[in-house]
């Protein structure tokens, strides 16, 4: 009769044939160091700076947010910042519609870490900045708001060309949602503003008349949420600004902050 022979090296394979569970890495502040932009000659096509700054007051910040290293420069130096006036009545052009301030957003919120991103038609009211959308209740977005009211919207002008370097025309809107509901104070304010820009049915013989704002108002009223966004800041890229001797990115904030 043979002798069976156990060969040790065959066990050490099977047991390494299972994955071992990887260890969450501690966050430190700041993140990680390869993220960060290397102090190096300063490049040509650089943004304009105050004299006197270092490369790492710009590009090294102890937290995380949705700044980039360019809109922290904004946020460093005043040499290259446009006029407050300015930057407002760009973002208005830029966000304007056809005239009605009636555009299309993609809209980031985030649900216990995880993010969605929505495509959405927003109203901006010129005159305070803030941003208006209705939805149907029960959509995921809602819950997320309700959840966590810290929100971005991106806005990009499409163009033919695919020239999205020189050409970049866009805006960054970073703020807080409100979500009204039709028993909530300042719900036919919101209302009115964002009904006013619907493309609502032209006459004809089956209906002669189009319904007007006040009885659209009551028609929403118990069906709509409508999500206000107050600004935070409101970043705009547009390459005129550096024709004009600033730089290509400006930053908007509320006054007083």
């Amino acid at each position: 009769m043979k002798k069976i022979v156990l060969v040790p090296f065959a066990i050490i394979i099977l047991f390494s044939a299972f994955p071992a569970a990887a260890e969450d890495k501690p966050w430190t502040p700041g993140g990680p160091d390869y993220l960060y932009v290397k102090p190096l000659k300063k490049p040509q096509h650089h943004g304009v700076f105050d004299e006197g700054m270092k490369c790492l007051d710009c590009h090294r910040y102890d937290g995380v947010d949705a700044y980039t290293s360019a809109t922290m420069a904004l946020k460093k130096t005043v040499k290259g910042r446009a006029p407050r006036e300015m930057i407002e009545q760009a973002i208005l052009a830029a966000l304007r519609g056809k005239g009605d301030y009636r555009e299309i957003y993609v809209m980031a919120t985030s649900f216990e870490n995880k993010p969605l991103a929505t495509v959405i038609e927003f109203v901006l009211d010129p005159k305070t900045m803030n941003l208006y959308a209705m939805s149907e209740k029960q959509t995921e977005k809602l819950f997320h708001i309700a959840s966590n009211p810290q929100v971005s919207l991106a806005y990009v002008k499409q163009r033919e060309d695919y020239d999205y370097f020189s050409g970049a025309l866009g805006v960054q809107v970073v703020g807080r949602a409100e979500q009204l509901k039709g028993t909530d104070p300042g719900f036919d304010e919101a209302a009115a503003i964002y009904i006013a820009t619907l493309p609502l049915p032209k006459p004809n013989p089956m209906v002669p008349q189009p319904p007007d704002v006040e009885a659209l108002i009551g028609v929403v009223r118990a069906s709509k949420i409508i999500t206000k966004i107050v600004p935070e800041r409101i970043a705009i890229l547009n390459r005129e600004f550096k024709e004009k001797g600033y730089h290509a990115m400006q930053l908007w904030e509320p006054k007083g902050k």
